[in-house]
């Protein structure tokens, strides 16, 4: 990739995501819309919109309503921005930061029914990690 092309994403990223907090009355878009990642074409005519929608339950009426109002959006992108033109949006939903949170929610709930691990300390008081499977033996084989 570019290094034009990553700094348009980044720019474009930020100015939809302004746009998204400020400038959108549509009553369809009405839940918390994080722009995920941003993917220009190699000839900058095309862009895709990854986003994430929270709460689940409103991502289809909010990603109609982002669809339907690209063109809009898409116009306030353009005075937002210092090019000529702006690519054409097409927003689609992104489930990594759902999928993110399920892990984090597994190993949280892993955590909490694990027991604390205790620890041997030596004389002097330092920790001295055990291994429960290894056995006591201590010969040496010649």
């Amino acid at each position: 990739m570019s290094h034009r092309i990553a700094q348009v994403e980044a720019t474009l990223k930020k100015a939809i995501a302004e746009v998204l907090q400020r400038d959108i009355a549509d009553p369809r878009i009405d839940a918390f819309i994080s722009i995920t990642k941003v993917k220009i074409s190699g000839d900058m005519a095309h862009a895709t919109i990854s986003v994430s929608i929270m709460p689940e339950e409103k991502e289809s009426k909010n990603i109609h309503g982002l669809q339907h109002a690209t063109r809009h959006i898409r116009a306030l992108v353009l005075k937002k921005m210092a090019t000529r033109t702006v690519p054409r949006f097409r927003f689609v939903l992104d489930p990594s930061l759902k999928k993110e949170s399920a892990v984090h929610d597994a190993i949280r709930r892993a955590e909490e029914k694990t027991p604390p691990v205790v620890e041997d300390t030596a004389a002097d008081g330092a920790p001295v990690a055990t291994d429960p499977d290894a056995s006591n033996d201590t010969h040496i084989q010649e």
